[in-house]
């Protein structure tokens, strides 16, 4: 076991098995330069490190850094706790995707191994990866301190730091995988709480990450505000305890190269987090082989049921929307669109809340505290909808045509207009629009009642502004969209992710165009009904949405015309 574990290491960390005298680009061995490069780079970072703290301990002295690590020893527990707290979030869907349900695991078992040795195997690949920062950073520093004390016993922190954070970054990734395999084995055969799953976690993570954002560029103490923050919510959760697997690695490492005393239940500590993890790896591989056999990790597995039952699929018809009169194909387009970003959870949280993260960045500026700008809060809210109306114009008409890929053949040769297609893409954006600026119009009536009178028309302007930025992002999709890409939300390793509409000049028009559209159509619309009479207001309501209406049948119409000339080579 051992020497086939030592053999598919090897494999996995050089790449060096290939075969001899053979043609072709992936065959091909890189040079040298590449082959070695990062680890060139690493080692250089490494030294600068390594000189960046003997240079600081020299000019400082070592009496005044070693009075500041005693008066914040308890730092070092908090970031080791800290770093076996990411390497447990970074493997939990890491252990299935890339442990338990790999698409090379296959291929691999073909191999003359064990398959518990094969998952073993790909578990210490995972715990390598996440421990290489850590090392690099970590261990000049620590050798950079042993040496600038001038102690001979402070030199043995070395070793002891190096095992100490390999067995608590195993720690945290086996019991990641673990528990990731616990999620697994729930949600088997469930696509529809795996979505609602995704959904939230997107959402959650889109939110957190804006206002973490917003907050940290409108405090006025800005990092020393968060990091206090971040130091007593560590507290609150234990991190800065003497019992954690940090508390153990830091009483065995920091407090070694300071010359505080070491107690004999540190020591029994370390080693009791010496033989955890080595338990947990080997429980890890266990219960992926388990796993693996019992057929629950398998993509698109269903549970069995003890009764039979027979499959019956309804017809799917989609209709026209009440009241709206529209073709076979924008209808079947439109609920088609609709039906494939839904089920995915992870597409249609970016698509819904992503623009959040455009709204923060526009609106920074006037959001910061201490400015007179407090007035305004009804009227950022309302400018707020307009990057919403078009960036859903741009996902659901724009990146989903782009995504259409090797169904444009199928399109092409279907007895249906093209540009018909692309308004259903266009029309499916419309309710996602009318769904937000309905919640950010709740918001403007709280903290501004009297403009109340004005909300209908900022709602239907939104709305045919979508449409508007919905025909621009569609015309754009199709002169320089890569219709190659794939809807992929997440990149893993090796993956190549590319933007959909990858020129430039089409970037710009779809973002850039509609909003100029929107925030002078529905400013100047305001500024009318304020300083005039609202009724004028409404009156300009019609004129911005034949204009929009023209903007969108002019580019659907182009794309339409383009998309029947693209070449089969751009799309397989």
């Amino acid at each position: 076991m051992i020497e086939d574990l030592l053999i598919m290491l090897r494999h996995d960390f050089t790449g060096t098995v290939r075969i001899r005298n053979v043609k072709g680009k992936r065959s091909e061995r890189k040079s040298a330069l590449r082959r070695y490069s990062r680890f060139f780079g690493a080692i250089a970072g490494a030294i600068a490190i390594l000189w960046g703290v003997l240079f600081i301990s020299d000019l400082l002295g070592w009496e005044f850094v070693q009075a500041v690590i005693i008066d914040n020893i308890e730092f070092g527990s908090t970031l080791f706790n800290f770093i076996i707290i990411m390497s447990f979030m970074s493997s939990i869907a890491i252990s299935v995707t890339t442990v338990g349900n790999s698409a090379r695991m296959e291929y691999l078992m073909t191999m003359p191994i064990t398959l518990k040795t094969l998952f073993l195997e790909k578990t210490i690949v995972i715990i390598f990866y996440n421990a290489m920062l850590y090392l690099i950073i970590g261990t000049p520093i620590i050798i950079g301190f042993a040496m600038a004390s001038g102690s001979t016993i402070a030199l043995f922190s070395i070793p002891i730091f190096i095992i100490m954070l390999l067995a608590n970054v195993t720690l945290g990734v086996s019991l990641g995988g673990l528990i990731g395999l616990a999620i697994a084995r729930f949600l088997a055969g469930r696509r529809r709480l795996k979505q609602i799953g995704w959904f939230l976690g997107t959402t959650v993570a889109i939110l957190f990450s804006t206002f973490y954002y917003f907050s940290l560029f409108t405090s006025e103490d800005g990092f020393g505000q968060l990091f206090s923050l971040i130091f007593d919510f560590a507290r609150m959760l234990g991190l800065t305890s003497n019992i954690s697997p940090g508390g153990a690695m830091n009483a065995v490492s920091l407090r070694l190269i300071v010359g505080l005393p070491i107690h004999i239940t540190d020591i029994l500590l370390a080693i009791l987090f010496l033989i955890i993890p080595a338990f947990f790896i080997y429980a890890n591989a266990h219960f992926s082989e388990a796993a693996h056999y019992s057929g629950w990790l398998a993509s698109g597995s269903k549970r069995s049921s003890k009764e039979e039952v027979r499959i019956a699929h309804t017809t799917w018809n989609p209709s026209t929307l009440p009241l709206i009169k529209m073709s076979t194909t924008t209808s079947v387009s439109m609920w088609y669109n609709t039906a494939s970003v839904r089920r995915e959870g992870r597409v249609l949280a970016n698509y819904l809340v992503g623009p959040l993260r455009m709204v923060l960045w526009l609106f920074l500026f006037l959001l910061t505290p201490g400015g007179n700008l407090a007035g305004f809060a009804p009227f950022i809210i309302i400018s707020a909808m307009i990057p919403f109306a078009v960036s859903y114009g741009v996902y659901f008409a724009g990146y989903e045509l782009v995504y259409e890929g090797k169904n444009l053949m199928n399109l092409q040769l279907a007895p249906a207009s093209l540009s018909d297609y692309v308004k259903g893409k266009v029309f499916s954006a419309v309710p996602f629009t009318l769904i937000a600026t309905a919640i950010a119009s709740v918001l403007v009536i709280i903290v501004e009642p009297a403009l109340l009178i004005y909300i209908p028309a900022v709602i239907i302007s939104s709305l045919f502004l979508t449409v508007a930025s919905g025909g621009i992002a569609s015309y754009s999709a199709a002169t320089g969209g890569d219709f190659k890409a794939e809807r992929n939300i997440s990149r893993q390793r090796g993956a190549a992710v590319q933007m959909p509409i990858r020129s430039m000049w089409a970037m710009a028009r779809t973002f850039l165009l509609p909003n100029i559209i929107g925030f002078a159509g529905l400013g100047l619309m305001l500024a009318v009904g304020i300083f005039f009479d609202p009724i004028y207001t409404y009156l300009a309501v019609p004129l911005f949405a034949l204009i929009c209406i023209q903007i969108m049948r002019y580019y659907t119409g182009k794309t339409g015309r383009k998309l029947q000339t693209i070449e089969a080579t751009e799309y397989m």
